[in-house]
């Protein structure tokens, strides 16, 4: 019987029945693109973990997910990966976002959670810190009590977070310092109390805090100089006392400042004067410790400024008011303030509302005004003299406290 020959030569080859190397990298080619296809048509999943977190959340806040967001076992699909958009759009409420580029665009995360205005009621559920890759938390207006838990802090790519508008008690937790990509932070309108912890400093990104209409006491921290992009600063209506920090003066960038309704002792700072980036400006309710009016001369781009109650000791005349051509809301009630009402107040064309009862100005009326002033209070002055010819205005809110106290020949 004759052995088979290994022929090295020639068609057969030593290799005669297999595939060439050119045909087996083409073969290892085709199966690599046809798993790619198949990965790429393998509809992206949420993260088991979170995927569970968000049902457990919804579930113990009594919530269901609207029709738009099919939520049946892969909470990241419908509405939460397309292009809707869920801000102040009552349709996707309760709702989520999600980002599902990781893997080679197999694996979702949830980003977003929105939920807003619908009666919630309980704590902030403990699942929430599954939530590792959430960038927006928004549980505005809703019943949410007890702590702000300290596992907040370990959402470390919060950009955004609003609790605001809930029954959340207790001090404010040092983990929030943590959040060091926050942009904004809403913790007002809640019964948060204490002081607010130093951490808050490391929030060196924030542009917007609210943490007004709260319990807060003890002064401001001298973190908070350290929030140098900081636009909006709401710490109005809570039991802060001490001075209003001199470092205020330092945050340039600031467009909105609320400090009214607290302890705060005077003189307000006059490095406030440096903050000329101001549209509105709210301080009242000082203690003790007079303040002249300078420190507003550089502030012209202010919109809206209210000084009730703040003891100025000052004359109107010490600013020109000329320069305030955005002015539209002037409330310097329930102060010191003497002499007579300047005409360049009554002539600024944005103004609408003029509060500047209970002070001790005297002399006349502004012979004119501009029209958009419709809204006026100078009762409990020392005002004399004849009504002015505007004050028959059939637009005119001029408080009959006003008519009472003028005396002379008027037409009112």
């Amino acid at each position: 019987m004759r052995k088979p020959r290994l022929s090295v030569g020639g068609g057969g080859g030593l290799l005669h029945g297999f595939p060439s190397p050119v045909l087996l990298f083409l073969l290892l080619l085709l199966l690599s693109s046809w798993r790619v296809a198949a990965q790429a048509q393998q509809a992206p999943q949420t993260d088991p973990v979170e995927a569970a977190a968000v049902n457990a959340i919804l579930s113990k806040l009594r919530l269901s997910a609207p029709p738009s967001w099919n939520i049946s076992g892969n909470p990241c699909s419908g509405a939460a990966t397309d292009d809707t958009s869920i801000d102040d759009n009552p349709a996707f409420n309760p709702a989520i976002k999600c980002d599902c580029s990781d893997q080679n665009n197999t694996l979702c995360h949830v980003t977003r959670l929105k939920i807003n205005t619908l009666d919630a009621v309980g704590p902030i559920p403990e699942e929430l810190r599954n939530l590792t890759h959430l960038v927006k938390l928004d549980f505005r207006k809703n019943y949410f009590y007890g702590p702000l838990p300290a596992f907040i802090g370990e959402l470390t790519a919060l950009e955004s977070m609003t609790v605001g508008i809930n029954a959340l008690s207790g001090p404010v937790p040092k983990e929030l310092g943590n959040l060091t990509n926050l942009l904004s932070l809403a913790l007002g309108s809640n019964n948060f109390n204490g002081t607010l912890p130093d951490e808050l400093g490391k929030l060196t990104k924030l542009r917007q805090i609210y943490i007004d209409s709260n319990d807060f006491s003890g002064s401001l921290p001298s973190t908070l100089s350290q929030l140098k992009n900081l636009s909006i600063l709401w710490a109005s209506d809570n039991n802060f006392s001490g001075q209003i920090p001199d470092y205020l003066g330092s945050l340039t960038n600031l467009t909105q400042l609320r400090l009214q309704g607290n302890s705060f002792q005077g003189p307000i700072p006059t490095s406030l004067s440096n903050l000329v980036n101001l549209k509105k400006l709210r301080i009242g309710d000082i203690v003790n410790g007079s303040s002249s009016l300078s420190f507003i001369g550089n502030l012209t781009s202010l919109g809206e400024l209210v000084l009730r109650n703040s003891i100025i000791s000052d004359t109107l005349a010490s600013v020109d008011f000329s320069n305030f051509v955005n002015l539209y809301l002037l409330d310097l009630s329930f102060n010191n303030i003497t002499g007579q009402i300047p005409q360049s107040i009554l002539n600024l064309t944005s103004l609408s509302y003029l509060f500047l009862g209970n002070n001790s100005l005297s002399g006349s009326l502004p012979a004119t005004k501009s029209p958009l002033v419709t809204n006026i209070d100078f009762s409990y002055n020392h005002i004399s003299g004849n009504f002015p010819s505007w004050a028959t205005d059939k637009n005119l809110q001029l408080y009959v406290c006003v008519l009472k106290l003028l005396s002379g020949k008027h037409t009112a």
